[in-house]
């Protein structure tokens, strides 16, 4: 859901949000590549602040609840969303935000063109609290 942009910030916050085990947990070796630290650089909290472990992909805002059909021939596919995936694109499962912080889900029973590598672009459908039912690509 994202790191808070100010205010109290501890390791444990850190690490549930970039899910990683509190055991022997190091502020700079376990956490500092998320902060985009390089190898032995000194890692602080306040570097964590606003930080989410989303991934962005672009995908079109115009959502319709009539499915791929109403979704993939839109042109544009340049508005930001944001996923909880390990991937590079989201897949069914994966929960997408239309805010970096996480806390705007896309709108159940939606469909979404984005932007996905093959040249048509690829839809999603969303259910509820924003998590993928299914991915397909557009023809």
């Amino acid at each position: 859901m994202g790191l808070p942009s100010s205010g109290t910030l501890s390791i444990s916050d850190i690490a549930f949000e970039f899910s990683v085990s509190l055991s022997n947990v190091a502020l700079n070796a376990t956490l500092g590549t998320y902060a985009s630290k390089s190898s032995g650089a000194t890692t602080k909290i306040s570097d964590f602040y606003g930080l989410s472990n989303l991934t962005e992909f672009f995908y079109n805002a115009e959502g319709s609840s009539e499915g791929a059909s109403a979704v993939c021939p839109l042109e544009e596919t340049s508005d930001k969303a944001y996923h909880n995936g390990s991937g590079t694109l989201p897949v069914a499962g994966d929960n997408c935000f239309s805010d970096s912080s996480g806390s705007t889900p896309l709108t159940n029973g939606d469909a979404y063109k984005f932007a996905n590598g093959t040249s048509s672009g690829g839809f999603l459908n969303i259910g509820a609290s924003g998590v993928v039912s299914s991915v397909g690509n557009c023809r």
